[in-house]
């Protein structure tokens, strides 16, 4: 079991909190564009640390290679990608749909990270520790940005882009685990393979894995969906709006089709007279 919730890592998560409000306050102040720029040197910075670290830490058993379990294949570290297609894309349209992934991403990853920390950064260098935390207070303040940027504007088409690229999320992430998988058991990008540690109520292997990840899957879902709580209750509301006003408008034009009806039944009264 990771070391969690004990007096080192609740002092953390204390001052994570104190600096995700800090930064999220500072970062109103600037640009969206100038947010994503800092967290894409934020998150290249973060790497290199990360890639050093593990190597040096390793280079015993593996020499001078990153051992497979930190290749940037979670939920979190495939964000520096997406940052960086975000800042280098031209397309307006490829940036929203990345956007309304990363919302939910970075802000639940980013927090569950922070909460379920692994036993490597809360028990290395503090260096890594730093590198670990500071990287997810980041991912969760970019997230913030997202969801309350007014040009940004987060609809319920990007929550269905959001679920649309969650699925193909899950395959990529089933065959990069198996591509890379060395045998250790240790492997387990993004959680397809098996929970993120024993003794979870929900999220666990009792009853095999293919019920575990249908549990999983269920759990993302409903995750993202909250996040997107807000837009899906404004686009119900939209839709019956919509709905009242065609309703009212055919009311009005068959009320206006029936005067006008009789007024035709009356001018042929009068004519017959």
């Amino acid at each position: 079991m990771h070391s969690i919730f004990e007096t080192k890592h609740l002092i953390i998560v204390g001052v994570c909190i104190a600096l995700i409000v800090g930064l999220f306050i500072l970062s109103k102040k600037l640009k969206f564009s100038t947010v994503c720029k800092t967290m894409f040197y934020v998150g290249i910075i973060s790497e290199t640390i990360k890639i050093f670290y593990y190597i040096i830490q390793n280079e015993a058993t593996h020499g001078g290679v990153l051992p497979k379990t930190d290749l940037p294949f979670h939920l979190c570290s495939i964000q520096i990608i997406f940052v960086a297609v975000v800042n280098f894309a031209k397309s307006e349209k490829l940036k929203r749909f990345l956007l309304s992934f990363m919302f939910p991403s970075c802000l639940i990853g980013g927090i569950a990270a922070i909460l379920i920390a692994t036993n490597s950064s809360l028990n290395g260098m503090w260096i890594i520790t730093a590198q670990y935390f500071l990287y997810h207070v980041a991912i969760v303040v970019l997230a913030l940005n997202i969801c309350t940027r007014k040009e940004l504007k987060l609809t319920v088409i990007d929550y269905f882009n959001c679920l649309k690229f969650l699925v193909v999320l899950m395959f990529f992430a089933v065959y990069i685990n198996s591509i890379v998988d060395d045998g250790s058991g240790k492997i387990n990008f993004m959680y397809v393979v098996s929970p993120p540690q024993g003794g979870l109520p929900f999220l666990n292997e009792k009853h095999g894995w293919l019920v575990y990840i249908v549990h999983y899957a269920c759990l993302v879902v409903f995750c993202v969906t909250m996040c997107y709580i807000k837009p899906i209750i404004e686009g119900i509301k939209a839709k019956i709006a919509a709905k009242s006003v065609v309703s009212v408008e055919e009311t009005d034009m068959g009320e206006q089709a029936e005067e006008l009806a009789k007024e035709v039944a009356a001018a042929e009264n009068e004519n017959a007279e």
